[in-house]
């Protein structure tokens, strides 16, 4: 066959599919058995798989530091400010009208119930109380005679009552005018200290203007106003712990309770009595007053050991059987050194290095340190 026949050959349609489909038949074995050397590959030697997703891996267990504290009984109390007050205190006020004749107390004095502390003109006053005791001796002697001659039948009952009449008539009259006489001598009622003197000698005086003002300051009045959710724990004679502005700490004792609130504030007011016999301590300053109530179990922990939990609640992380416990707590009380806290129980172990890389209910290594 020449070479023009051969390529009219490789030119025709028939023959170039027929070349096609040797190609595809040949590439579809050579396929196939690369599978089964896949297959036979996988059943021999399986490759190794990733693991992180599928295994869990354990997470260490946090150490934590710890200490065990014992409560101790201690009171609770409220603390309350107010202000000194004197015990009582009158103001004097002119009983007649007249002029100020002398001046015995001095302001600032302390003075006596009954003391002087002034005294006004008497004027006309002892003249008239002399004639009207006089005309009382001769009403009195007209009302016996007339009483004598009723008894005998000489004289009619009309009479008789006129004269008894006379009689308590004079005896009024000599009674108003002894009562007006003690009122120009101005006295203390009570026992205190002259607080304000409003008089000088010559001053004259209509009827109810000022004298003098006296303040009783022992014993030395405290008040001070209680929320309405501590006022029942308040009770009458309870003793009382007062603070001075000065520094000075004195003990009273609780004699006043309101049983009516305050309609602006919603509190009650209360007094505490303080003994002030030498009358060092003045009225109208201020006070701190703490009132002791009940004992409850409390631990001391520094502010450093409380925590928050997710809800904002304050309270303390202990650990109970290798977890962690949140114990919401109250305050008792608290100074410089720390605060005392209830609600813990009476020892627990409390969680004082770490507290804040746990959470309640995780398990913790706990490391027990020995208190400072």
């Amino acid at each position: 066959m020449s070479n023009l026949t051969a390529l009219a050959i490789i030119k025709k349609p028939l023959f170039q599919a027929s070349v096609i489909a040797i190609v595809f038949a040949v590439w579809m074995v050579s396929g196939s058995g690369h599978a089964e050397d896949g297959a036979q590959l996988n059943n021999a030697a399986p490759l190794p798989q990733n693991t992180d997703a599928n295994t869990a891996v354990e997470k260490p267990i946090p150490q934590v530091r710890v200490q065990q504290f014992d409560a101790q009984l201690i009171a609770r109390s409220i603390s309350l400010y107010g202000r000194t007050a004197a015990d009582r205190e009158t103001n004097l006020g002119a009983e007649i009208a007249g002029r100020v004749e002398e001046v015995l107390a001095k302001r600032g004095s302390f003075v006596k119930k009954g003391d002087i502390i002034a005294k006004m003109e008497q004027n006309d006053l002892p003249q008239l109380l002399q004639r009207a005791k006089t005309l009382y001796k001769q009403r009195e002697i007209e009302y016996q005679g007339a009483k004598q001659l009723a008894a005998q039948g000489f004289q009619g009952k009309a009479r008789l009552a006129e004269a008894a009449t006379a009689l308590s008539d004079a005896s009024t009259n000599v009674f108003t005018i002894t009562l007006q006489l003690e009122k120009t001598i101005i006295i203390a009622p009570i026992s205190g200290i002259l607080n304000e003197r409003h008089i000088e000698v010559g001053d004259y005086l209509a009827k109810g203007n000022p004298i003098a003002t006296i303040a009783d300051i022992d014993p030395l009045i405290i008040k001070a106003d209680v929320t309405e959710l501590d006022v029942n724990n308040v009770q009458l004679n309870q003793v009382a712990k007062v603070r001075l502005v000065s520094g000075k700490e004195i003990e009273g004792k609780v004699r006043y309770i309101s049983r009516v609130a305050n309609a602006a504030t919603n509190t009650f007011r209360i007094e505490v009595s303080i003994d002030n016999d030498d009358l060092s301590l003045s009225a109208g300053g201020s006070a701190e007053l703490s009132l002791p109530l009940r004992q409850e179990w409390a631990v001391k922990l520094s502010p450093s050991t409380l925590a928050l939990d997710e809800e904002g609640v304050i309270g303390v992380k202990t650990v109970v059987d290798e977890h962690v416990v949140f114990t919401p707590i109250d305050i008792l009380k608290a100074d410089a050194q720390g605060s005392w806290l209830t609600g813990l129980g009476k020892q627990p172990t409390v969680i004082t290095v770490g507290q804040g890389f746990v959470r309640a209910g995780d398990r913790v290594d706990a490391v027990l340190t020995r208190a400072q």
